[in-house]
């Protein structure tokens, strides 16, 4: 089951990497966002974890965020987990109305 927030990303922060206690390479991006209730008032602040295939390509915008419950690999806690970005665009970014009304 997906669920979606609409999201305003600030931010998107370097992307990190390294290696794990494991000897796996990792690599990692969060983005400074605001979570937007239902009116697009303000709900909360927070940091974003970008999706693996995002990594490098997110810019600030609107965004509607979808998520799934899945439970975490070390912890076995269920947790939200971002399974996509759509960005909403802009109203500068909108096509402009037709003005022909034949």
């Amino acid at each position: 089951m997906q669920h979606s927030s609409v999201v305003q990303i600030l931010k998107v922060n370097d992307s990190r990497s390294g290696v794990g206690k494991n000897g796996k390479n990792w690599t990692m991006q969060e983005a400074e966002c605001i979570l937007l209730d239902g009116d697009g008032q303000v709900s909360q602040v927070g940091v974003l974890d970008v999706p693996k295939d995002m990594i490098g390509n997110l810019v600030p915008g609107m965004y509607t965020a979808t998520f799934t419950l899945a439970a975490h690999y070390q912890t076995r806690k269920i947790e939200s987990r971002l399974t996509g970005l759509t960005r909403i665009p802009s109203k500068s970014e909108r096509p402009a109305p037709s003005a022909d009304k034949s």
